[in-house]
Formats: C-alpha cells, sequence, structure tokens
C-alpha cells in the first residue's frame, strides 16, 4: 500500500444534476454515480481532475473505478473520458487500472457511450448491466 498520508480522499454528495463522487485514496476505489447535468460542467469536474491529477502520482497498487451513470450530458461527458485519458496514460505505463460501467441495458445511449470510449482508450473497461430495483 502507498502512502497517501499527503492527500484527502474526495467524496461530493449527489444532487439533482451531479452524481455522488467517491474517490478514495486509501483503497483506490474512485466512484461515480447518479446523473451528471449540470449548468456549470466545469465547477463540477475541475476538483476532480485536479484530484486524478495529484492521485496517480502516488496511487494504490490497483486502481478501480465505478461508474453507475445514469445519465450523462455532453458536457459531462467531455469531462468523464478527460479523466478517463489520465488513467489510460497511467495504464499504459504499466499502472493496475480497471473501469466497471455499470449500465441500463434499456439504456442504449450509455452503451454506444462506453464503447465509443473502448474505441479510443486501452484501459480495460468491463460492462455491467445494472440489476433491477
Amino acid at each position: 500500500m502507498n502512502d497517501t498520508s499527503l492527500m484527502n480522499s474526495l467524496y461530493l454528495k449527489k444532487t439533482k444534476v451531479s452524481p455522488t463522487v467517491d474517490f478514495n485514496c486509501e483503497t483506490g476505489v474512485l466512484q461515480l454515480k447518479g446523473r451528471s447535468l449540470p449548468e456549470q460542467t466545469y465547477e463540477l469536474y475541475k476538483p476532480l481532475i485536479e484530484w486524478m491529477d495529484e492521485y496517480v502520482k502516488n496511487p494504490q497498487e490497483k486502481t478501480t473505478v465505478n461508474l453507475h451513470l445514469e445519465y450523462i450530458n455532453s458536457s459531462s461527458n467531455k469531462y468523464i473520458l478527460l479523466i478517463l485519458k489520465k488513467l489510460d496514460d497511467f495504464h499504459k505505463e504499466g499502472k493496475h487500472v480497471e473501469v466497471n460501467w455499470y449500465y441500463d441495458e434499456e439504456d442504449e445511449d450509455s452503451y454506444d457511450t462506453v464503447n465509443e470510449y473502448k474505441e479510443v482508450l486501452d484501459l480495460p473497461i468491463f460492462l455491467h448491466k445494472e440489476d433491477e430495483e
């Protein structure tokens, strides 16, 4: 396990327009859950990107990203792809990174989005159908 004493985990509570953000530097599990359609997308994603920039300097042995995104607007999509690109570079350096993308099988847009990501990234991205609740 790496020394994460100089870094804090990042937790943001979900709102009607933004997902729960739970980036845990101690476990290496990064999670986004909910809807992402804020008007000020940059304001939401700026701290996530800054956190990622710090995390990749001293990561855990394995980084797992869990994305449970019900809806992503186009501007959020841009920032999520930016985060995944940072992880993709990290993965290309030989670091262990895994992305789990959970989707509703009736949501073709989400399925198409993740497949577009898979075409441009070398990251291992695993698709999982959300359980019906």
